[in-house]
């Protein structure tokens, strides 16, 4: 009975997944609408700050769409951090250009701690992990 919720909850995620990857790719459709509409038709005047930070704002949407899913279906710390660095760096894009010196501080400072949390936990557990794996290899081979 277990093992059948597992693999439905499991199959839910897959088709969560298709579904924001669905998603993903209309909004691809649209930004690169949006970005015909401002550079090729409307070539005359140049894009504002405003128009371009939409734009920038719109494709790390689409990026993080993309980092969900593959979170969804792989299951790895690893693939959680890279949500988390792509959501604050688009926080960070998205801050108004007067104000937010101490927001764009504290966003450094917390991708800097998702570096050094991926540097030294993840990394180290990949490595245990290999090492486990390498001493069942050897286990196995000298039997």
């Amino acid at each position: 009975m277990k093992k059948k919720v597992l693999n439905m909850a499991i199959s839910f995620e897959m088709i969560l997944a298709i579904v924001i990857l669905l998603v993903v790719l209309l909004g691809t459709f649209d930004t690169l609408r949006v970005i015909y509409a401002t550079y090729i038709v409307d070539y005359n005047h140049p894009i504002d700050y405003g128009q371009l930070n939409g734009i920038f704002a719109h494709i790390l949407l689409l990026v993080i769409g993309v980092e969900i899913a593959i979170m969804l279906t792989l299951h790895k710390q690893s693939a959680l951090l890279e949500v988390l660095m792509y959501g604050i760096a688009r926080k960070m894009l998205l801050l108004p250009k007067t104000d937010g010196m101490l927001e764009i501080f504290l966003g450094v400072v917390a991708i800097g701690g998702l570096f050094l949390i991926r540097k030294y936990h993840i990394d180290e557990e990949n490595e245990s992990k290999e090492s486990d794996e390498n001493n069942i290899n050897t286990t196995t081979q000298e039997n």
